[in-house]
């Protein structure tokens, strides 16, 4: 809920983006660091960055609450995809697998990690 659309082409972009970031976040991006705290990625090529090949399609509705704090009814948009898409894949990921006894996921869900969970839950893989 953006409050009053004003350009609907920019909002469904911001939508989209944030969600494509947080999928990134959830399903890929790891920051690891050494005992002295500083990030051992060197690069960009460390990171998961997903292009249009790795993103899902997402299909979006929206609803219009105006704002009345705002002469024109407008709110932000960017941020709400990105933060509420984290917990979001999350608990799909739980989901997918809860017919396995697995009751937790760390982030990021990365093939690695996945395989990981279906060893444990005993899985021949």
């Amino acid at each position: 809920d953006c409050g009053t659309r004003i350009n609907p082409m920019i909002i469904e972009g911001q939508i989209h983006g944030g969600l494509t970031e947080g999928y990134a976040v959830a399903m890929g991006q790891l920051l690891s660091f050494d005992k002295q705290g500083n990030i051992q990625g060197n690069s960009l090529m460390d990171y998961f960055l997903p292009t249009a090949v790795e993103t899902p399609h997402w299909e979006t509705d929206h609803t219009v609450t105006p704002s009345p704090h705002h002469p024109i009814g407008a709110k932000g948009v960017a941020e709400s995809p990105h933060v509420g898409s984290i917990p979001t894949f999350t608990s799909a990921m739980v989901d997918a697998f809860a017919h396995l006894g697995v009751t937790h996921f760390n982030m990021p869900h990365t093939a690695y990690r996945v395989w990981q969970q279906l060893k444990k839950a005993g899985v021949n893989t």
